[in-house]
């Protein structure tokens, strides 16, 4: 067999390896992250402290806007593994729809992430007058003005992608393609892992700074959508990491010429950077039920019992006075 011959064979296997990872790791990743979605909109939509915590209302956002991720961007390359055809390649204009609201929903969806542990840190913070610098209405705003603003930017996408041959669906326009390059990897990977390793940092040193909350045992209790954010904030650095290593190779690799052979291996390292990245908008239920019992309890009497959603009530949060040598702290109940 020739090395010709045989270069062909590692291509063409390579490349069937990338769609099957589509299909079947991406179904599941697509089922799990709708169910997880749907299960984290409709708690958060009970949670009676919606109303007064702005937090809360940025991560509902961001459950939605995760799912939209889901739907647009994963959905379509499931179909693609199962049948080899991508309904995107058969219209110009849903290719211009998937990649417009799959980018601006993932952007606002880490957007939002952002603000909520921007909000949980001026919450955690010793001055109290922080405490209420972002209210439910300045959530509001700043959520439609996140929608508005990364729609806006993304808008340029659908004028710039478009189907210079058939079967296909990408950057026509060489000048803008290296652009996206770059602006995918500042707005996608840096900005965001930026934001969340740094507002998520200081608020675990402000946490532990504070008097502890005591429950009934002797157990320290964090307040639960902090413990939440965090979880997720490491989720989302672990999982964009891959994401980010990879965008950063393809920037720097982009005037390399390369062959048939080295193109199919990138294919395939790319289908599982995208995959990795897909799991940062499907996982986040799965986190919450590991990083808090409150909400595991929620989501238990949610499903079986059909009650109200309360926050804590799976505690009995006492008041608890701590003298320190220089001060004395009284907590409150809740």
């Amino acid at each position: 067999m020739s090395s010709t011959t045989t270069n062909q064979y590692e291509v063409t296997q390579l490349l069937d390896i990338a769609e099957d990872l589509f299909a079947y790791v991406g179904l599941t990743i697509l089922l799990l992250g709708t169910i997880g979605n749907m299960i984290n909109v409709i708690s958060f939509a009970r949670l009676e402290s919606l109303k007064t915590l702005a937090s809360s209302l940025f991560l509902l956002t961001s459950c939605i806007a995760s799912q939209v991720v889901l739907v647009t961007g994963l959905l379509t390359r499931v179909i693609r593994g199962f049948s080899l055809i991508d309904p995107v390649y058969t219209s110009v204009v849903l290719c211009k729809v998937r990649w417009m609201i799959r980018t601006a929903a993932g952007a606002v969806s880490l957007t939002c992430v952002c603000l909520a542990a921007i909000d949980r840190y001026l919450s955690s913070c010793h001055n109290v007058h922080r405490h209420g610098l972002i209210t439910i209405k300045r959530a509001r705003w700043s959520i439609f003005i996140s929608i508005c603003f990364w729609s806006s930017i993304f808008s340029s996408y659908a004028v710039f992608y478009t189907a210079p041959t058939p079967l296909s669906c990408t950057i026509a326009n060489p000048i803008f393609a290296y652009f996206t390059s770059y602006f995918n990897l500042f707005h996608y990977s840096i900005l965001p892992l930026s934001v969340l390793s740094i507002f998520c940092m200081l608020t675990w040193h402000n946490l532990g700074q504070q008097p502890a909350t005591y429950i009934r045992g002797g157990i320290r209790l964090y307040d639960q959508i902090t413990r939440m954010l965090i979880a997720q904030s490491i989720d989302i650095l672990i999982t964009s990491f891959p994401n980010m290593i990879w965008q950063i190779y393809t920037v720097t690799s982009q005037s390399t010429t390369k062959s048939s052979l080295r193109m199919a291996q990138e294919n395939l390292i790319n289908t599982i950077c995208v995959l990795i990245g897909f799991s940062t908008h499907a996982i986040t239920f799965y986190v919450y039920l590991l990083a808090s019992s409150t909400f595991r309890k929620n989501v238990k009497d949610m499903l079986l019992r059909n009650r109200r959603i309360k926050p804590l009530s799976n505690a009995n949060v006492i008041k608890v006075t701590i003298t320190k040598t220089d001060q004395k702290v009284t907590l409150p109940i809740p």
